[in-house]
């Protein structure tokens, strides 16, 4: 998150890591605003998304999304299709857009 921050991603990048379940505690989001020196250019859109992210808390649909990804593991995430759970559900744990 930090680097897409401070090369000035767009939004959209800010938004995925979000979404598969970023620390959004790592990055010292202090050091970005309009202050910041050196060769850090940060999209203020995609920092004020980082900063509203921050400030509450996920979703518990978020979470549940991604304790089942990390449990599974990158290895098996290929079987999410089996789980015994609806296709809505299914969709959903893959990040498939309906």
């Amino acid at each position: 998150m930090d680097a897409v921050l401070r090369h000035g991603c767009d939004v959209a990048f800010v938004n995925l890591l979000i979404d598969f379940g970023a620390n959004l505690n790592l990055v010292k989001w202090e050091t970005l605003g309009e202050g910041a020196t050196g060769r850090i250019k940060v999209n203020p859109e995609a920092l004020q998304v980082f900063k509203e992210a921050r400030s509450c808390p996920r979703s518990l649909m978020s979470l549940c999304r991604v304790a089942v990804r990390r449990t599974l593991g990158k290895r098996r995430l290929h079987l999410i299709h089996a789980l015994p759970v609806p296709d809505q559900i299914i969709n959903f744990l893959l990040h498939k857009q309906q």
